[in-house]
């Protein structure tokens, strides 16, 4: 499995379709595809009222990519973290965290962008 240790403890799997670009004490790090793609889908609630039509989004996770992500987290040493896209960290609250930009990097270009080695988005479950 294609982990990586930070400087700072942090270990991290990569669950999305690209590689991923980390600011490690002013390093770059590039975090590898696992060759493990968590999915999740976003399903719209409406309600309409009047000539608006209020859109509610609400994150679903996918029956394969439920079944990949039990089978990863039972291989994973503990408190490694599953990163994925945000979209996945909603579906799979407290089970896969999203990236937050390096001090820096806010507001640049996808290519340009830098993630932090020590802030994630993490997603509590309703339940």
């Amino acid at each position: 499995m294609n982990t990586v240790r930070f400087t700072n403890g942090v270990q991290v799997v990569n669950v999305t379709p690209h590689e991923l670009s980390f600011l490690d004490n002013g390093e770059l790090v590039t975090v590898p595809t696992s060759g493990i793609l968590i999915n999740a889908k976003v399903v719209n609630q409406e309600n309409a009222e009047g000539a608006v039509t209020y859109c509610t989004p609400a994150f679903v996770a996918d029956e394969e990519s439920e079944r990949n992500l039990r089978l990863l987290e039972e291989s994973l040493p503990a408190g490694t973290l599953v990163v994925g896209s945000i979209v996945a960290a909603q579906a799979y609250p407290g089970r896969v965290v999203g990236m937050v930009p390096a001090p820096g990097f806010e507001r640049v270009p996808p290519a340009e962008k830098r993630m932090s080695t020590s802030r994630f988005t993490r997603y509590c479950s309703s339940e």
